[in-house]
């Protein structure tokens, strides 16, 4: 298992300080650079790191990449992946995400669901949510205004800045997100069918790059989760979670699979984590499908 620190391999870091202002910010600020013996590559550590992150300049996609970590040992809980460049990146319905130049794209290891206490036998139904919870409450304590689009987009003054995915295989839960620190696709790029335009993220009291943005919220996202464990119960977690989420209250097209979109208001989650929606008078759960403003 990697210790604590930021891992890099040698042949990436000249390209990745070049690749944006940000990047050069971020490889500066995290140094000096240390060689270590790592099997299979020659990597360069950064000891001034509090979490476990290992960097690439080019990848197919951070889930895939910390997917491999994982198998191979080198990768624990609350343990990231972040890359420059994703050539593979993709999204809700594996719909590829834009990976662009100084954006954060990175990939964390969850904890494994806990056996016991408020969150026993909740967090498998809860976990998206409560992953954008924690990604979104990282981001307020840092001065960014956003709110949760359900199931996974976040979503400031009504334009999207970042999106969530959440991938199991056997017992490992990794949570995949990007963020739009740098600079956002334009509205050529996005697909047709896209319900609001994008837009950079603005984080009042945040000045560094996607290093050091990925460190912070692994970090203060470490405690969330704690706190959340320990004092937060499920019923409560939705309502904190409702008061933060787009468009409650108010009138949307919903779109279900293939079905013809329809119209209806956002009432609520349910407490396995479905949008509550009220359509001609009665009440509605849906658990996968798109929402767009009216």
């Amino acid at each position: 298992m990697l210790p604590q620190g930021i891992f890099l391999k040698k042949t990436d870091f000249a390209p990745l300080s070049a690749m944006h202002g940000l990047w050069k910010a971020d490889t500066f600020s995290f140094g000096p650079w240390e060689e270590v013996d790592i099997p299979d590559a020659s990597w360069l550590k950064a000891g001034n790191a509090t979490s476990t992150i290992v960097v690439a300049h080019t990848c197919g996609s951070t889930m895939e990449m910390a997917r491999e970590l994982v198998v191979q040992g080198h990768l624990g809980e609350w343990g990231a992946i972040i890359s420059a460049v994703q050539t593979g990146g993709r999204g809700q319905l594996r719909r590829p995400w834009k990976s662009l130049s100084g954006n954060l794209h990175a990939s964390i290891v969850l904890p494994k669901q806990p056996a016991s206490g408020l969150w026993a036998g909740h967090m498998n139904t809860l976990l998206p949510l409560v992953s954008g919870y924690i990604v979104t409450s990282v981001l307020e304590k840092l001065g960014a205004a956003v709110t949760i689009k359900w199931p996974n987009d976040i979503l400031q003054l009504g334009q999207k800045v970042g999106g969530m995915l959440i991938e199991e295989n056997k017992d490992t839960s990794i949570l995949g997100f990007g963020l739009n620190l740098a600079d956002c696709p334009p509205e050529s790029d996005l697909r047709e069918d896209h319900s609001v335009p994008a837009a950079k993220i603005v984080i009042p009291s945040f000045s560094g790059g996607p290093l050091s943005l990925l460190e912070t919220l692994v970090n203060r996202g470490r405690n969330v989760y704690e706190v959340m464990l320990d004092e937060i119960p499920p019923a409560q977690l939705l309502v904190l979670i409702e008061n933060n989420l787009a468009w409650i209250g108010k009138d949307v097209l919903v779109r279900e699979g293939g079905e013809t979109p329809y119209k209806a208001v956002i009432v609520g989650l349910s407490p396995k984590g479905g949008l509550v929606l009220r359509h001609r008078g009665k009440e509605r759960v849906v658990f996968s499908g798109s929402i767009f403003p009216l």
